[in-house]
């Protein structure tokens, strides 16, 4: 009579019932397996280890977000508004700060590519690039996109601003945080 055996969950015992050409396959696969593990739980032959990030894995994640373009300001509010929404996005990735400007510098179109590419050129290419932290990259992007003038302007608004009576208080209240926004108070 014929006996079932338990199956005990070992592939070792299906390929010994196998004909030789069903067993390659069956190995092949199971290595496949293996490998897939491997590699989707980050592991890797470096003792277990992530593989370390790069600026192609931020890029990646980074434009997922679908992140606005610059080309160029039209009214100091779109550079403030831009870097905000970038902020947003490194925020949520929580992006190491040494990518933020080679990622933000990518969505640069028009102007705002033409101004960076001579600038970075100016100061030493991908050399200088690399050294620039995200403090020093909005330092100088408001101070192209942004004008001192401008934010002296705004600064000046602040210290003096009252409510008009022609505005309501959440139209005050607008204001007054939209130019607090801009100077960081």
């Amino acid at each position: 009579t014929y006996r079932r055996r338990p199956f005990c969950g070992r592939s070792e015992r299906l390929v010994d019932i196998a004909s030789p050409d069903s067993r390659r396959d069956l190995r092949g696969i199971r290595a496949e397996i293996r490998e897939e593990f491997r590699t989707s739980f980050g592991l890797s032959d470096s003792g277990g280890n992530p593989p370390p990030v790069t600026i192609h894995t931020w890029l990646e994640r980074f434009n997922k977000q679908k992140p606005c373009l610059f080309e160029k300001a039209t009214a100091p509010v779109d550079a403030e508004n831009w870097i905000s929404h970038m902020e947003k996005i490194f925020d949520v990735m929580g992006c190491e700060d040494a990518f933020k400007t080679r990622l933000v510098v990518y969505k640069f179109e028009g102007n705002a590519l033409a101004w960076w590419k001579a600038y970075k050129q100016a100061k030493g290419g991908d050399a200088w690039l690399i050294t620039v932290t995200w403090a020093e990259f909005k330092m100088l992007f408001f101070l192209q996109f942004f004008p001192r003038a401008e934010q002296e302007h705004l600064k000046r608004e602040y210290h003096s601003i009252c409510q008009m009576n022609t505005e309501t208080s959440t139209e005050f209240m607008q204001h007054f945080l939209r130019l607090a926004g801009f100077l960081g108070a």
